[in-house]
């Protein structure tokens, strides 16, 4: 069996050795020529960016297995046309990025990135007693948008601070009912949006999610809460975004998910957003997408994935299968 990864050396030789003699391993780039021509005939491959043209041209191809949790970059409509394809993903960041979206959500409750950069410039002006206090978490309502491995896990952190959580899920229900509170579906959410002190999003993208969190939605916030986004950027729009931020609409954003990425050769001289000015503002933090960026969790994502593949290459049914109707 031939498994293609279109990743750099160090991840194919880590799965390689796991895999020992198992399986053949095959490298190629990201390019379509060069996946195609080095493992146009592989039964797996391992990548969260699978287009279309490729799942329909490698006529051996049974099993797309996607290092982290999001699938969004592979073209699931043309699985499911082409059929005898499975879909995997993996949770095992879903700890890492629960601790990120709290360091967030302190980070732009306590100031913390605006007092350290007046600071470095020998700027006193947000000592105590200046002119914008912390937010205390305690007593206050956190919103979940989602309530899967990483909603569940951020859940979990968040009871430590002795606030409120409740959530939105696609059904309006949840199995987790001794963490939340309360629970909604997108359709019923603008109560529990217009309560909340903190949302934070931790859900995937789908037709579904896709611009959900749009001017509609910002509008039913506090001009106090703050938003918190580590899922996916296309599911804030990003100028109904901007424009909340820009006229204090609500109290602030820390986003580590975004609308475009810069290529290798472009990331060290690209602003966050190509269209919208989000650095200037004071209001928002930003981060290059690194919540689930940890020795830990490349080491879990890469035995989790090498342990997927060995199950099914023994016939047994790999974990973490994709519902190709609901996208994740």
């Amino acid at each position: 069996m031939k498994v293609l990864i279109p990743y750099n050396a160090n991840w194919v030789r880590l799965v390689r050795e796991g895999l020992e003699d198992s399986v053949e391993v095959v490298q190629s780039d990201r390019a379509l020529e060069s996946m195609l021509k080095i493992g146009g005939d592989a039964e797996i491959i391992v990548s969260g960016r699978v287009t279309g043209d490729f799942i329909h041209a490698a006529h051996r191809l049974r099993m797309i297995q996607a290092f982290g949790a999001g699938v969004d970059k592979i073209d699931l409509e043309a699985v499911a046309e082409r059929g005898g394809v499975l879909v995997c993903n993996s949770h095992t960041n879903a700890a890492e990025v629960a601790e990120y979206a709290i360091g967030l959500l302190l980070a732009a409750a306590k100031n913390i990135v605006l007092s350290d950069r007046t600071m470095r410039n020998s700027d006193w002006t947000h000592r105590w007693g200046g002119p914008i206090p912390n937010i205390e978490l305690r007593g206050k309502k956190c919103l979940l948008l989602g309530l899967g491995n990483i909603g569940l896990e951020i859940a979990k952190r968040l009871q430590g601070f002795d606030v409120e959580i409740n959530a939105i899920t696609r059904s309006g229900t949840t199995k987790y009912k001794g963490i939340v509170e309360n629970v909604s579906s997108y359709h019923t959410m603008n109560p529990l949006i217009e309560s909340a002190d903190f949302i934070i999003l931790a859900l995937p993208l789908t037709h579904e999610t896709k611009g959900l969190v749009n001017d509609d939605f910002l509008s039913h916030m506090k001009s106090t809460s703050i938003i918190v986004n580590v899922s996916r950027g296309a599911i804030i729009n990003e100028g109904a975004l901007y424009r909340a931020l820009k006229n204090y609409q609500i109290g602030g954003a820390a986003i580590d998910v975004w609308w475009d990425y810069p290529s290798r050769n472009e990331q060290t001289h690209t602003p966050p957003s190509r269209r919208f000015p989000f650095h200037e503002l004071d209001n928002i933090i930003v981060t290059p997408h690194r919540a689930a960026y940890s020795k830990t969790t490349l080491f879990e994502q890469v035995n989790f994935v090498i342990e997927n593949i060995k199950r099914f290459v023994r016939g047994e049914v790999p974990h973490n299968i994709v519902d190709l109707s609901r996208g994740y």
